[in-house]
């Protein structure tokens, strides 16, 4: 990543901290994926050459920054799924500022109604409503060998959803304790 797309997430995570710090209700606030996990799947995704990606929950833009940038390292596009406009048009606004545009195709729906139809996905990262993981994770159109990332696994102790990634034939699957916790899963491949 670039030095203008990390000042662009520590501004993003500042006010998330702020508005945690404010006590406003959920709906108000963002929810942002941290700086260390942005670092991590920046490298992940870079070092893997991912080229067809896809996030599950965009909200204000600190994962689309991070694999934005990826898709730039290694000639790739993401898709970004996101179900509030707000959160999305500043996304866009932000990828735009730091020219970015043109790796990003920002989608404002419900991912569940559009993942059938993705091309085979090298990577893909799932940070939205908890309940909706397994769902996702079954649904992704993932290449032999590619990965999927989830956040929150830690601090929202989602272990059914780590229990179900598991249990898949042909996939391996590990909890990296970064931020709020990544279960990192190797679909196929071998």
């Amino acid at each position: 990543m670039l030095d203008p797309e990390r000042a662009e997430i520590v501004r993003l995570w500042t006010r998330k901290l702020k508005q945690d710090a404010a006590g406003l209700p959920q709906q108000q606030r963002h929810r942002n994926l941290e700086p260390p996990s942005a670092e991590f799947l920046f490298a992940l995704a870079s070092g893997i050459g991912a080229r067809q990606m896809v996030e599950i929950g965009g909200s204000s833009g600190i994962s689309t920054i991070t694999l934005a940038a990826a898709a730039r390292t290694t000639g790739g596009r993401l898709i970004s799924f996101e179900i509030e406009p707000a959160r999305q048009h500043e996304a866009q606004a932000t990828i735009a500022s730091l020219g970015l545009a043109d790796r990003v195709d920002f989608r404002l729906e419900d991912a569940g109604a559009a993942l059938a139809s993705l091309p085979p996905l090298d990577f893909a990262f799932i940070d939205c409503e908890k309940e909706d993981y397994i769902r996702f994770f079954d649904l992704l159109p993932m290449k032999a060998g590619a990965f999927v990332a989830a956040d929150n696994v830690i601090s929202h102790q989602l272990t059914d959803y780590v229990r179900h990634v598991r249990s898949r034939p042909g996939v391996e699957s590990i909890t990296v304790p970064i931020g709020k916790g990544l279960e990192l899963s190797r679909v196929g491949g071998g």
